[in-house]
């Protein structure tokens, strides 16, 4: 029923007529709702199915693989376990024929080695579907597993907020009061909420939203559903900080501690020791099994302090079930005063004129040949033999997970620099030897510090020898440049915004109201500029015949921008008549935008290789802390060129704010043309965003495999196939400041552009799989990257919701676009001081300014406000927590290991592995782990020469010199037995190991030999021992070594003087005779 109502004012009355005809309804009900409960229905069955949809099937799947892998580890055999080892077998294989590639091109080794260096399980390719998020840590480490997981948790928390404001969205859609300038994504945002006022008398901040049915028409004030769309973008953003706060401080830590449990990795096995001396006298001597002097001693200092531990802590056990304690490699890493990539790239540069000479390319070659003799000259000139070069830390494996722990835990107090002081000082005082057993903890007179060590991949061998000092100084300097670079970006990316924008017409139809029109134009009036300035008031009223005889062409644009694109594209009349050059002033204005896009992106891509440049140049440590800085730097670029230049160009400052010279834009606040024109924008680049990023991964997946197809034929070298048919590396560093850009721009803009949830949600559910297939199938085997990357990209995520909370409180409280009530009690009387003052200060009586303390207590924004103020008390907490940390919380720490060791020394147990009874062995040894690390995860070794960077140029860098750990893989029983430690008030003296020292190599080698004897001297199986050589990766040392005990074997008249010669070898060194 659409009574008349004698309290309504005449202005309403004829809007409501106006409205009715507009909409085709013979009148407008105020009283009648069911149109607006139909859509809530609507909006919250479909919302609501959609995501338990999803959800349910993320969680089915999560389910099933986690089912899969349970039943595939139960169902393990002896067969899987030689499958295991033959992948490992692939890698050793792969690996010589990288280093020993002369003949003609062969396409089956290049496809096996394609399959060896990408993330395979057992030479075969991991499925999409059936890889679960768990194995990923295998391919990549938890890192790599915890972007996926990421990926997948903040897609459903998108989901759901988009679910939760959606409500806005509909109604949004159902009205049209912003600008119709062609963009449709304008008619999803908060400026386009209610029903248009041309005609109208009405103001329009007193607007309705009109919604048709068949019935007729409903309306109801816009203000009564500002409140809620407040309250549930209030809610949306209360879910997200939970999300962030339990992946951040649950999820995360609880993930890697799982991981780290599940997974058996080379640093289980490993410690890292720095703080050594950097040579001591004698340093470079050798024994007779060419192990310097350095090796020797530390190796005997590690075995005598996990000797020491086991004693210590009563664990006769242990040494029954795995013998002494024992270094199984010892890795030096030297100080090449940073010409470690120089010797990486001289080894290139001969392998570059081993293929051009072999190709015929003498031209190349000889060029390739200049640059390595430079490089070679400098080289002999500025590095002594590697064997005089200093030492700067140490990687050791050692023979069980608990002799690691148990070294890190003896040497607890060492990671703390003020108790390393102490002792320091302490140590040269002489009675400090008799009255404390920290002493026997030096290492030639240093506070030795031994702890946990990244993954063998992770380690970035170039950068290890780059002082710590200067590090700091060389990441004080790039951030310094680094800022300054993303300013200048900026700028040029603001130029070319604002160059595109000075060729635009501007278009701005305006409502009369100071509240509701950009602040450009009446600051323009107020300084005596007259411009053209396009009422719709004025608009409305003219006649078809004033338009075709005397309407001047601003008149004509201004009657066609009131009239709207859709209205326009309607009628075909207008189309081909009056309206015909503002649609074209539109399309030329879209082609110059799409230019200035187009140069943004060359800027990006330009400065972002720069940025990344910057970053190595950091010299870090590890991969993770590379990719950490590529993250931050490359986010900050983007979210800065991709959210904020837009915002910026059309952006009108204030008076008296600084620098607001530099803002050429029309827009000071968010009035209904701001999202015609900013909001349109960063709409249509996230929408882009959703798709472009993971629809390129995969595309350049299946162009590079089209290119490798085609390029075949044309390799004229086993080399050049080889390193065709490489994937190329994934980059995690660029994936995570993607989705941070994302999360960004969406957190700023989603409180008036409630579709940005959606297209968020998009992107991560979409990007999970298309990132996932490219790790799968076209990305190399990622370095094992650590838990940095998700804890600082989660940790930055946080200030996200502040910058949601300021923008929401400037775009819900804006008093035209989103008019709201204010709320009563204290609040209203804080609003009205707040206005007050504001007004003073400013000295004028309107505009923004003096409205900023009524957006904070409006129903729609005031528990915005609340939550601002929350965020702002929580990041001066964390921040003071954070000074603190950096000054006392070094000696809180020290307390804390004092009063509670036990709870510092806990770790995880010692590994697990199925016996041939399917119980659980508790002491898993080295022998068996490295096996399963080969198999999973190689390598499985500290060795430069495994590591993936410097494996292919193994041979060319070994010709050109040795390597910075040339010591070969020697038993620890190799060292002089330890002496009697000095006597205290604990009794230090370690378990002495059991003599091997007739082994010439290590145990479990000299069984094989012996198995490999027998097979070719008795059983008569050819070659045999030369394939246990081959297939063992034996040095030539160790061979050396073996070579007479296998003349003696040979010598043998028959097979039975055979068996009695191996016998007494094996008797000789002390192990078991092959049966």
């Amino acid at each position: 029923m659409c009574d008349a109502d004698p309290s309504r004012s005449p202005e309403l009355e004829a809007s409501l007529g106006i409205w009715a005809l507009q909409n085709d309804c013979s009148c407008v009900d105020l009283n009648s709702d069911t149109q607006f409960k139909q859509i809530w229905i609507f909006c919250i069955t479909c919302a609501g199915l959609v995501c338990l949809s999803i959800t349910l099937v993320i969680l089915w799947t999560e389910m099933g693989k986690q089912k899969s892998d349970n039943d595939e580890e139960e169902g393990a055999t002896e067969k899987d376990a030689v499958n295991r080892k033959s992948a490992a077998e692939v890698t050793k294989e792969m690996e010589e024929a990288v280093e020993d590639a002369e003949d003609e091109p062969n396409l089956n080794k290049a496809l096996e080695h394609l399959r060896n260096t990408s993330p395979t399980k057992n030479g075969k390719w991991r499925p999409i579907w059936g890889t679960s998020i768990n194995e990923l840590s295998d391919i990549g480490g938890v890192g790599t597993e915890l972007y996926f997981r990421f990926l997948k948790r903040l897609g459903l928390c998108f989901l759901y907020m988009a679910a939760l404001t959606c409500i806005s969205v509909a109604f949004n859609v159902a009205s049209d009061f912003a600008p119709d300038n062609g963009q449709a994504l304008t008619k999803t945002t908060i400026g386009n909420v209610g029903a248009s006022v041309t005609g109208s008398t009405l103001s329009p901040n007193e607007r309705f939203i009109i919604l048709k049915s068949t019935s007729g028409c409903e309306g109801t004030p816009v203000t009564t559903m500002t409140k809620i769309i407040g309250w549930l973008d209030f809610v949306a953003i209360v879910l997200f900080i939970a999300t962030l706060a339990w992946w951040r401080f649950v999820a995360v830590p609880s993930i890697a501690k799982q991981a780290d449990e599940d997974d058996t990795t080379v640093k289980d096995f490993s410690v890292e020791i720095d703080k050594l001396p950097r040579h001591f006298d004698g340093m470079e001597e050798t024994n007779d099994d060419d192990i310097n002097n350095y090796e020797t001693e530390l190796t005997q200092h590690l075995e005598e302090r996990m000797a020491y531990m086991r004693k210590l802590h009563k664990n006769p056990t242990m040494l029954e079930a795995t013998g002494p304690p024992k270094v199984r490699e010892l890795v030096l890493v030297r100080d090449f005063n940073g010409k470690l990539e120089t010797k990486r790239t001289k080894a290139t540069l001969a392998q570059d004129v081993k293929i051009a000479t072999y190709c015929k390319d003498l031209k190349t070659a000889a060029k390739k040949q200049k640059k390595l003799d430079k490089i070679t000259i400098r080289l002999e000139k500025k590095l002594k033999p590697e064997e005089e070069l200093h030492v700067v830390r140490a990687f050791a494996i050692v023979n069980t997970q608990q002799d690691a722990q148990n070294l890190i835990m003896d040497y607890r107090f060492s990671t703390y620099s003020l108790i390393r002081l102490i002792q320091q000082c302490l140590g040269h005082i002489g009675t400090f030897e008799c009255c404390c057993p920290q002493r026997q903890r030096f290492f030639h007179g240093r506070a030795i510090r031994i702890q946990q060590p990244p993954e063998p991949t992770n380690i970035i061998w170039e950068n290890q020898d780059v002082p710590f000092k200067w590090r700091m100084l060389r990441k004080g300097v790039i951030n310094l440049i680094f800022v300054l670079i993303v300013i200048i970006s900026f700028v040029l990316v603001y130029a070319a915004n604002a160059g595109a924008k000075s060729n635009m017409k501007s278009n701005n139809q305006l409502l009369g109201t100071e509240s509701c029109d950009p602040v450009v134009t009446q600051m323009s009036a107020a300084a005596g500029d007259q411009p053209y300035l396009c009422y719709i008031s004025n608009a409305t009223e003219w006649s078809d015949a004033y338009l075709e005889t005397n309407a001047t062409k601003d008149e004509i644009g201004c009657w066609c921008g009131t009239m709207g694109y859709q209205k326009i594209m309607n009628n075909p009349g207008l189309i081909t008549g009056v309206c015909s050059e503002w649609l074209t002033a539109i399309a030329k204005g879209a082609g110059i935008g799409a230019l200035a896009t187009s140069i943004v992106v060359i800027i990006n891509m330009s400065v972002k290789s720069l940025l990344l440049w910057l970053a190595e140049e950091e010299k870090p440590l590890s991969e993770s802390e590379l990719n950490s800085s590529k993250m931050t730097k490359i986010w900050a670029l983007q979210t800065l060129n991709t959210g904020f230049v837009i915002f910026c160009v059309n952006f009108h400052p204030p008076p008296g704010m600084p620098f607001g010279f530099i803002f050429l834009g029309e827009y000071g606040d968010s009035v209904r043309g701001w999202y015609a024109v900013v909001g349109a924008a960063v709409l249509s680049n996230m929408l882009a965003n959703a798709v472009v990023p993971g629809s390129t991964a995969v595309v350049g997946m299946l162009v590079k495999k089209l290119t490798r197809s085609k390029s075949t034929k044309k390799q004229k070298h086993q080399f050049q196939l080889l390193r065709l048919y490489e994937n190329p590396p994934f980059d995690i560093a660029a994936k995570f400041a993607q989705l941070l850009t994302t999360v960004f721009v969406t957190m700023t803009y989603s409180a008036g552009m409630p579709l940005l949830n959606l297209f968020a949600a998009g992107y991560m559910l979409f990007t999970y799989w298309c990132h996932k297939t490219e790790l799968l199938w076209g990305s190399k085997r990622p370095p094992a990257i650590d838990t940095t990357m998700a804890l600082d990209s989660s940790q930055y995520m946080l200030y996200s919701v502040a910058l949601h909370c300021a923008f929401g409180i400037w775009m819900l409280g804006q008093p035209c676009t989103f008019p709201s009530n204010p709320v009563g009690g204290s609040l209203a009387s804080f609003s009205s001081s707040a206005m007050t003052k504001a007004s003073a200060a400013s000295g004028t009586g309107g505009g923004m300014e003096n409205t900023f303390g009524a957006r904070l207590t409006k129903e729609s924004t005031w528990m915005i406000f609340a939550l601002l103020l929350v965020c702002i008390g929580l990041w001066s907490i964390w921040t003071v927590l954070w000074i603190l940390g950096g000054t006392v919380g070094e000696l809180f720490g020290c307390v804390r290991i004092c009063l509670c060791p036990r709870r510092s020394s806990q770790v995880k147990p010692a590994g697990h592995d199925a016996d041939s009874d399917g119980e659980v062995d508790a002491l898993l040894v080295w022998d068996k782990a490295k096996q399963q690390i080969e198999a999973i995860c190689p390598p499985a070794s500290y060795k430069i020469s495994q590591h993936p960077r410097f494996r292919s140029v193994s041979k060319a860098f070994n010709r050109a010199s040795t390597w910075p750990n040339k010591s070969p893989q020697r038993s620890a029983n190799a060292t002089p037995e330890p002496p009697e430690p000095a006597t205290s008030s604990v009794d230090e003296s370690p378990v002495k190991s059991v003599s091997e020292s007739a082994l010439p190599v290590e145990k479990d080698v000299a069984v094989g030999f012996l198995g490999a004897l027998k097979e070719e001297y008795v059983d008569k199986v050819e070659t045999a021992v030369g394939n246990f050589f081959d297939k063992a990766s034996m040095s030539g040392a160790d061979q050396e070594k073996l070579n007479p005990f296998e003349d003696t074997v040979r010598n043998c008249g028959s097979p039975e003087d055979a068996t009695q010669a191996i016998k007494d070898i094996a008797s000789k060194w002390g192990v078991a005779a092959p049966s």
